[in-house]
């Protein structure tokens, strides 16, 4: 059997051209060989040079993928265009936050009436519905109030609210004194404003509890109306000196109610402790450090085990 004869250099060469870089034969390098064949022989160094540049395009197309970088393969912006969007949302999302609590800072304060400069009917009710500055902040009113009266001429101020936030007498009594001041240290500032009151009611059920709302306020409370507690805020100039003394005075504090703050106030103090001492605990405290002077030794000086033991200087109990 005859042997073929060895393949030349250009053969081989050409042979091989047909393979792509994972060595798999390439259909598109096969055809130009084929489609070439013996006629072209005489243009075998064309040829070559043909398929040269065409390895050359398609390595240069086939995008060489590096595991460790951020880019994608396919080339596709997908990921940077939906981080790009994502930041943008969440900016846009603190902006508009911190946009709209200056807004509306800025808008609560030139809503807030000043009684100090003016108190009359219109600013004493519009002090009751977006509140006054108090501290660092604002304070807000129940949202039932009448103005019963306003008037510079007579220095008075008198509202009247109807609380129906708090769920008990003391919740009433440390939200209402807390608005009672506000408001009436924001009118008695005024030169011709002596006198403020602060009237508060409460909605009762048939059993006397407080009615409150509930569901952050969607449903409103109902029940009879009962009239609390009045804060009755006063000032008077002394003759002699330069001071102005501001009074409080607080009506409707019975002993009926009084003991029933006192009761609350007891019930939310878990952490109070009995402070009142017994004689025997003092007597015990007594005797428990008499026996331990007594059980110290020479080892408190020298160091060591203990001399005395519990036994030796307790009381030997007579037969």
């Amino acid at each position: 059997m005859a042997k073929n004869a060895p393949l030349t250099e250009d053969e081989a060469q050409e042979l091989f051209s047909e393979l792509d870089d994972s060595g798999v034969i390439d259909p598109l390098l096969a055809h130009r060989r084929v489609r070439g064949g013996d006629a072209a022989k005489a243009g075998d160094e064309a040829r070559r040079e043909d398929v040269q540049v065409g390895l050359n395009l398609r390595r240069a197309r086939r995008a060489k993928v590096d595991p460790l970088s951020e880019q994608d393969p396919s080339g596709s912006k997908a990921g940077e265009a939906i981080s790009r969007t994502a930041i943008l949302c969440i900016v846009g999302v603190l902006l508009f936050v911190v946009g709209m609590q200056i807004v509306y800072g800025v808008s609560r304060r030139l809503n807030t009436a000043n009684l100090s400069e003016c108190a009359d009917y219109e600013t004493v009710t519009n002090a009751m519905q977006s509140g006054v500055e108090w501290g660092n902040g604002f304070t807000q009113f129940p949202e039932q109030f009448t103005v019963d009266e306003a008037d510079e001429r007579t220095g008075v101020v008198e509202v009247s609210v109807v609380d129906t936030q708090s769920k008990n007498e003391l919740e009433l009594l440390s939200n209402s004194q807390i608005q009672a001041s506000a408001l009436s240290t924001n009118a008695l500032l005024n030169e011709k404003i002596n006198r403020v009151v602060y009237k508060v009611y409460a909605l009762t059920d048939d059993k006397g509890n407080f009615a409150h709302d509930q569901l952050f306020g969607f449903v409103p409370a109902t029940g009879t109306r009962r009239a609390m507690l009045t804060f009755v805020w006063t000032k008077e100039k002394s003759a002699n000196t330069t001071y102005i003394d501001w009074n409080l005075k607080i009506i409707g504090m019975n002993d009926k109610l009084t003991d029933k703050i006192q009761t609350q106030v007891n019930s939310v103090s878990s952490l109070t402790d009995d402070t009142q001492v017994k004689q025997s605990q003092i007597d015990e405290e007594t005797v428990e450090r008499q026996m331990e002077h007594m059980l110290h030794g020479r080892e408190i000086f020298r160091g060591g085990a203990a001399e005395k033991k519990p036994s030796d200087v307790l009381p030997q109990s007579s037969e």
